[in-house]
């Protein structure tokens, strides 16, 4: 049988019966930090007279205290805080004492035994649950003359939720720029000019009606495209039919350039511009002469087109 040295089997008893001890601020040693394990049991130092707080994360909220010595304990909770303050603690058992008058009479009466706080005796664990964790504390006084610092302030901090917020944000952000790329890919593609198919239009306009006329029209097999330079005003469209029947045409515009264009969302034979009194008839001559090889809805495969109502 392999016998350990003796200083090995003293770090594994050590290292067994281990306790968190919450790390001092660099600004007060009085005030520390713990980094919450659900395994660990953190040490709290009290002085008597003092009170020390406890302070768990924000969105927790305290819902059972247990202490093994709760008659030498002040325990108060308010939202995330725990207050703890030592306390005499009275026993039940009656003595004889005296007391003198003031005449300086001696005066026998019975009272209880009250024992102050003090290390020995107040030594005990604390186990506070709430709403998202258990925590297990060792309770222990130190000397009213002892140099060891108490703590005055303990701060949790939970590293696992930290890394888990993190990692949460890192995936956030990869879906963000994703969308963003997609969205910017789907613009470009939106955006660019297509290849003409037909330049046959010939116009009609009104007297008075200049301002509203294109300086070009032309169709890729699915949408309509008319230009304006910057002194043309941006008329509405109409579709006019073979009953002579007008009604109103889906359109977005584009920058190409120094001109404003306008997509009809429709190739016609017939369309006309109106902006006030002004009126624009346009005749699309090469409709139906060149088709596509299929319908589309938008001029781009990877698009399609839906109406809101």
């Amino acid at each position: 049988m392999k016998i350990l040295p003796a200083l090995v089997l003293l770090a594994l008893a050590l290292s067994l019966g281990a306790l968190e001890i919450p790390k001092s601020s660099k600004f007060d040693k009085r005030i520390t930090y713990a980094s919450y394990n659900a395994d660990d049991v953190f040490l709290i130092k009290v002085r008597s007279g003092y009170v020390s707080m406890l302070k768990f994360s924000e969105d927790e909220r305290i819902v059972n205290i247990a202490s093994g010595f709760s008659n030498g304990w002040d325990l108060a909770e308010k939202d995330n805080f725990l207050f703890i303050k030592a306390k005499p603690y009275a026993v039940d058992a009656k003595e004889q004492q005296t007391m003198f008058d003031e005449s300086g009479e001696a005066v026998e009466f019975e009272g209880a035994s009250v024992i102050q706080p003090n290390p020995e005796d107040w030594k005990t664990n604390l186990i506070v649950t709430t709403t998202k964790r258990v925590y297990v504390f060792d309770l222990q006084l130190e000397e009213e003359n002892s140099k060891t610092n108490v703590n005055y302030k303990v701060d949790f901090v939970y590293p696992s939720e930290i890394k888990r917020e993190k990692e949460a944000k890192k995936i956030a952000q990869i879906l963000a720029d994703q969308q963003a790329t997609e969205k910017a890919a789907l613009n470009d593609e939106i955006q660019k000019v297509n290849v003409p198919r037909n330049w046959n239009f010939v116009m009609h306009v009104n007297k008075g009606s200049d301002t509203i006329a294109p300086d070009f029209a032309y169709d890729d097999g699915i949408f309509t495209y008319l230009g304006f330079n910057s002194t043309k005003t941006i008329p509405s469209v109409f579709l006019f039919d073979e009953a002579n029947k007008e009604s109103i045409l889906n359109t977005h515009q584009n920058k190409n350039g120094r001109y404003d264009v306008l997509v009809i969302h429709k190739t016609a034979e017939k369309i006309l511009l109106r902006s006030g009194n002004k009126l624009v008839g346009i005749v699309n001559q090469g409709y139906g002469k060149n088709p596509l090889d299929r319908t589309y809805d938008t001029t781009k495969q990877s698009v399609k087109r839906e109406i809101l109502e």
